[in-house]
């Protein structure tokens, strides 16, 4: 009985479970390349986006293929999910970076922990986007 609705459960939500274990691996990609930017003496911002590059990559490749199994990978297709794809994440890296530099710049809270916290909130808008307007 238990073995059942589990199983029901993993069916019913399996685009939001992967989605939640390649979402945690786009995270930790993202901050360990942000912690390791800091760590080499690379300021804030450019951390930020040169974090979010290695991120984005993950992400576009885990999202289409393997969590919302979007098969149109010919080249309009792919191109239009690509675009798409890449403005809703330029639209969450500046939200990502206007509130990681107020965290840190503003309330002087830690570095490493503005990054996660921030990391939380984009996840979030990223999901919602992704899944009803990008790989639909």
């Amino acid at each position: 009985m238990l073995f059942s609705k589990a199983v029901e459960f993993l069916k019913k939500e399996r685009e939001l479970i992967l989605y939640g274990i390649f979402g945690v691996g786009s995270t930790v990609i993202n901050i360990a390349v942000f912690h390791l930017c800091g760590r080499l003496g690379v300021a804030l911002i450019p951390s930020n986006i040169i974090a979010w590059f290695f991120a984005f990559a993950f992400a576009f490749i885990t999202n289409k293929a393997i969590v919302f199994q979007s098969r149109g990978w010919t080249n309009r297709a792919a191109l239009r999910e690509f675009a798409s794809f890449l403005a809703v994440r330029i639209f969450t890296l500046v939200l990502d970076t206007v509130l990681l530099y107020l965290l840190v710049e503003w309330l002087l809270a830690d570095r490493l922990l503005s990054k996660i916290v921030v990391n939380v909130i984009v996840i979030l808008v990223n999901y919602i986007v992704s899944k009803f307007f990008i790989f639909k």
